[in-house]
């Protein structure tokens, strides 16, 4: 959505919606702005001007659905806050919090930025309103607010009086890095949080809730209690003296766009030779009343960092930095608002992302080495799991499914497996298939947890299993997944992430996917379709990493085709490289590292897209992983590509080798 008001037919439905702005004059009297939302709930809360509205539990995708903080000008008397809650039987809970303002712009008391304004201060005349049991109410002479949208610690940084250095709470300390946030009003004199909403940007997994947290810490943070809520909705209002509005023309951020170039091939570059970046804001012929910034960052594999920002204009930004050994460099600007908000547009899944360039360039890639040394016992540990498998025999259930592609057969498919759970999943197969006519693909899924249904239809030239990681029930009800997912949680850790229980290769979670992997392969040999001859494997992120397990641990695989592998050299940090989205690393997990099985492939490999500004499988491991397959190899990557966005029209630098 657009900040401010664009046009007059944005600021007159905005005059409907809230009541009468303080610009409107009856008989030489100024109206008083009035928020019907607030005054439901508090009727004595008058005179409020609505600054910005939205719903925590969306705003990682969505962003304000109202933002007027450049709109409005005047001069700040008292901020509130009105946070209304309503759980999934129901019930609403909300709570109503107003104090004399704690910064000086209109942004800075809304919604915080990673890298913006940070307030962490003592408030004034502090007054609570609420329907939450065991929520101090009345008027309180002081307050306090913690707004930054960084990381933070524990530690009670300002000494705030009652506050814990062990728990998060009403007194902690941010950090000069991260995106975690916190948006938090406490009532120290109380020692009591009055609202928090933390870890901004995850939506339903944000930390939200009204009063202090009555399980784990006091402010809500680590809790990920937004997906307790079927709605949520926070109004940030104000009271002003001589308010002014402002017609504000922004960025429409669909119709624009950050690129990133380098002056020569980013891969090609040689020990402390200097890489030149070039990025432009490409603002499409649009005319914005207010400036704009790219803010940017540069980090390396070699620890030096370094960063800024320039306003917008017709200039580009260049950037000339170095990296004096083998490995790469990070280079990130956002276009961001004057008070460090970053512009975001919808992305392809329906949620946002930010308006930016994330890209990079390398030093002598092919020269990268391991961040761990491979266990000594890779292969008879390999030799271990497949007898394991053996053991078990390969019954399978294949049940057809309907299908609006009759020259297709759909099947829902069970096969049992070593290991916690069996491989599950949908197969198709052209329908009246002869013996042994076929190809044969495995494709293996990313990290999650999410329902799998049957396809409409499939490939006409070719049997295709389509098998999910976990070898859960198909085609369940929501809350079989969202239960599933705690269930296979371990020590309160997401799957895959738990140190204890990786370190041993044979209880990580990986093992029963790496079983189901293999059983996967078995099951499609068995089938009287395929040719015999040619079987391909696929997937991308975590389908990337089962991808290489595949052609690793079957030589029968002809084919694989990575994309963006996830969990190659899991250990790069022990190099000084930047470290990527992965399970803490243990000794263990060595077993499953991408860059060691791809030592034992034989047949070709394309890796069809390795991302120069991809940080959860960063860019290092990835070359390590091509630098290790020996049989032909083709990898294409792409620069401004991140894990999850790959820009229009993008520069691909294609390597080819064996």
């Amino acid at each position: 959505m657009d900040k401010g008001y664009i046009g007059e037919t944005r600021r007159d439905s905005m005059k409907l919606l809230y009541g009468m702005t303080a610009l409107a004059v009856l008989g030489g009297a100024t109206l008083q702005a009035e928020v019907p939302e607030l005054l439901e709930l508090v009727p004595e809360a008058k005179g409020y001007e609505l600054i910005a509205k939205l719903n925590p539990t969306r705003w990682g995708a969505d962003g304000y659905q109202v933002d007027r903080t450049e709109a409005l000008d005047g001069k700040l008397k008292r901020v509130g806050y009105l946070l209304k809650l309503t759980d999934r039987s129901g019930k609403m809970s909300w709570v109503f919090t107003a104090m004399d303002p704690f910064a000086e712009t209109l942004a800075a008391v809304a919604v915080p930025s990673p890298g913006g304004s940070i307030s962490q201060t003592y408030v004034n005349n502090l007054e609570v309103s609420s329907n939450v049991e065991g929520v101090k109410t009345g008027r309180f002479d002081r307050g306090n607010v913690e707004f930054w949208g960084n990381d933070y610690g524990a530690g009670n940084a300002k000494q705030i009086p009652g506050a814990s250095d062990s728990q998060y709470d009403f007194g902690d300390s941010v950090s000069g890095g991260g995106t975690y946030g916190s948006m938090q009003v406490h009532n120290f004199q109380e020692k009591q949080t009055v609202f928090a909403f933390n870890h901004l940007g995850q939506n339903q997994n944000c930390d939200l809730g009204i009063g202090s947290s009555p399980q784990g810490h006091p402010d809500w943070t680590f809790t990920a209690s937004g997906k307790n809520y079927s709605d949520a909705e926070l109004y940030v209002v104000g009271q002003f003296d001589d308010l002014k509005i402002r017609e504000v023309i922004t960025l429409n951020p669909a119709r624009t766009r950050v690129t990133g170039v380098t002056d020569k091939d980013p891969l090609s570059y040689a020990p402390g030779e200097e890489m030149t970046f070039t990025i432009t804001a490409d603002l499409m012929g649009q005319q914005p009343t207010v400036p704009y910034f790219l803010a940017w960052s540069r980090t390396g594999d070699d620890g030096k960092s370094d960063r800024g920002k320039v306003e917008v204009s017709g200039e580009p930004l260049v950037i000339k930095t170095s990296i004096d050994k083998p490995g790469f460099v990070r280079i990130i600007a956002r276009l961001v608002d004057r008070n460090g908000a970053p512009l975001r547009a919808k992305n392809m899944w329906g949620g946002s992302m930010d308006i930016s360039f994330e890209g990079g360039a390398g030093v002598q890639p092919e020269k990268l080495v391991a961040g761990a040394e491979e266990p000594k016992d890779f292969d008879a540990f390999w030799q271990k799991q497949k007898e394991r498998l053996a053991a078990v025999p390969m019954k399978f259930k294949m049940e057809k499914q309907p299908t609006s592609t009759p020259e297709v057969d759909v099947y829902e498919v069970t096969v049992d497996c070593a290991g916690p759970r069996p491989v599950t999943g949908y197969l198709t197969i052209p329908a009246g298939a002869e013996a042994k006519s076929l190809p044969a693909q495995a494709n293996y899924q990313g990290y999650g947890v999410s329902r799998q249904t049957p396809p409409s239809g499939g490939s006409k030239d070719r049997i295709v299993f389509h098998v999910n990681a976990h070898g859960f029930k198909l085609n369940q009800p929501k809350e079989y997944y969202d239960n599933f997912t705690n269930e296979i949680k371990s020590n309160g850790q997401i799957y895959a992430f738990d140190p204890k229980q990786n370190s041993n290769p044979e209880t990580a979670y990986f093992n029963g996917m790496a079983m189901r992997v293999m059983r996967s392969l078995e099951f499609l040999k068995s089938l009287p379709q395929w040719d015999g001859k040619n079987l391909t494997a696929a997937g991308g992120s975590q389908g990337g990493l089962q991808t290489v397990w595949a052609a690793g641990l079957d030589p029968d695989v002809t084919l694989a085709k990575p994309d963006i592998p996830w969990c190659s050299d899991m250990k790069g940090d022990s190099k000084g490289r930047i470290r990527g989205w992965f399970p803490p690393y243990v000794d263990a997990l060595g077993y499953y590292d991408t860059i060691n099985h791809a030592k034992r492939i034989k047949c070709p490999v394309e890796i069809t897209r390795a991302g120069l500004g991809d940080y959860t499988c960063p860019p290092s491991g990835v070359a390590i992983l091509y630098n290790n397959i020996k049989s032909p190899k083709k990898i294409r990557w792409f620069q401004g590509s991140t894990h999850g966005y790959v820009p229009p029209n993008p520069q691909i630098i294609e390597q080819t080798g064996r």
